[in-house]
């Protein structure tokens, strides 16, 4: 619990129990789910709530701090059950709460929780007093559900966002340091994840909120750290990654190599990028190592361009492979980043096809689509490193 401004609670429950988000992605860096208590003249207003598992955790945690009686409105951003789950057990308590949540959001709510609180709709933007405090809710659908909405503080500046700038991690403190290199590349991580299907959606909020003007002190996610100081860089960052702007002169590879003539071919074709001067990240499936694929997502979303060398298993892709091209084809949809793709074959091979169908299907630039027999022809590394060279200068 920490308190962020004159009368606005922070409370933050720290999670390093969940290993796999969603069900899908490896943290082994954990996730926090924060709500936020406002202090307001005329009563208390909650922001978002945390996850089912925790809801005993967070009636303890309010009950520090407050009576639950006193809370007459909670504000619900995005009706996904890691910022509801706790919703039942806030209403059992402050019964009288007014829930405040859009059309589409009100429709999950009453599905899942049965509600039979009264619901206060908020459509479009639109600003009204909230027992003596000026809130403005903005509807920014598909950030990443339809009913995803943000909610500005007029008094403090906060900007509350759900999980629009959030991340995953347990930052030491309560605020984000813009210089922690680890808890940017989570907070990367989370948006590809996450939102990466809706990519264009996030840079959509951007330009919302700028276009709003709002006199922004804090931004306050519901994952990860509060955003102080320049709250300008987390909307730099945020659309710099959403748009998958390179930040180096750099490829990410990825590769499955089952028998080692895959590998020998990434290993040429890496050594003719890196003696053009172009730095090279890998990401190796082979029967010792299975890396988490969110990690290359990473690399790869800030890359120049990117490389995908596969054996032909069962005459198509090795499933590995498959599974991280549909990956691609999911978080990387309208993101028109150059990319080259190796298959080996023994005796016949399908997978080329099936390769390039996603990439282009992704909306990829797809470079080239090589294919040889167990191993590169002279001249094949070359090749596909000057079309990668041509693309990134």
């Amino acid at each position: 619990m920490k308190d962020i401004d004159k009368g606005v609670k922070l409370l933050r429950l720290d999670d390093d129990r969940t290993r796999f988000f969603e069900a899908a992605w490896h943290i082994p860096e954990g996730i926090t789910y924060n709500a936020y208590l406002i202090d307001a003249p005329g009563g208390q207003i909650l922001v978002d709530t945390w996850k089912a598992t925790y809801s005993d955790l967070l009636m303890e945690a309010l009950g520090e701090v407050t009576r639950p009686d006193r809370i007459k409105y909670v504000i619900v951003n995005h009706a996904e059950p890691d910022h509801t789950g706790s919703l039942p057990a806030v209403l059992g308590e402050a019964g009288d709460a007014k829930v405040i949540v859009n059309a589409a959001g009100e429709k999950v709510l009453r599905a899942k929780y049965r509600l039979r609180n009264e619901i206060v709709h908020v459509e479009g933007t639109r600003s009204m007093d909230l027992l003596g405090e000026e809130m403005t809710f903005i509807h920014v659908p598909w950030v990443h559900w339809p009913e995803t909405m943000f909610t500005y503080q007029r008094r403090t500046g906060i900007l509350y966002t759900c999980d629009v700038f959030g991340s995953f991690s347990i930052p030491p403190g309560h605020g984000v340091d813009p210089g922690d290199v680890r808890y940017l590349r989570s907070a990367e991580k989370y948006l590809i994840t996450v939102m990466g299907y809706y990519r264009k959606h996030v840079v959509g909020a951007i330009d919302r909120i700028n276009s709003l003007g709002l006199r922004i002190s804090r931004i306050a996610p519901s994952h990860g750290g509060v955003w102080e100081g320049d709250v300008r860089e987390p909307l730099r960052l945020y659309e710099a990654w959403a748009k998958a702007e390179p930040r180096s002169r750099s490829v990410s590879v990825a590769y499955v190599s089952m028998y080692g003539s895959v590998e020998v071919a990434v290993s040429r074709i890496f050594n003719e990028l890196n003696s053009r001067g172009i730095g090279v990240s890998t990401t190796a499936i082979t029967d010792s190592e299975y890396p988490d694929l969110e990690e290359f997502l990473v690399d790869a979303n800030g890359a120049s361009a990117i490389v995908l060398a596969t054996p032909t298993y069962d005459t198509d892709v090795h499933p590995r492979m498959k599974f991280l091209l549909e990956l691609m084809r999911e978080k990387f949809r309208g993101v028109e980043k150059p990319v080259a793709a190796v298959v080996s074959y023994g005796w016949g091979s399908n997978a080329s096809k099936y390769v390039e169908t996603v990439l282009r299907e992704t909306g990829m630039k797809v470079l080239a689509v090589e294919t040889f027999r167990e191993s590169l022809e002279d001249g094949q590394a070359s090749r596909i490193a000057d079309l990668i060279e041509d693309a990134i200068s």
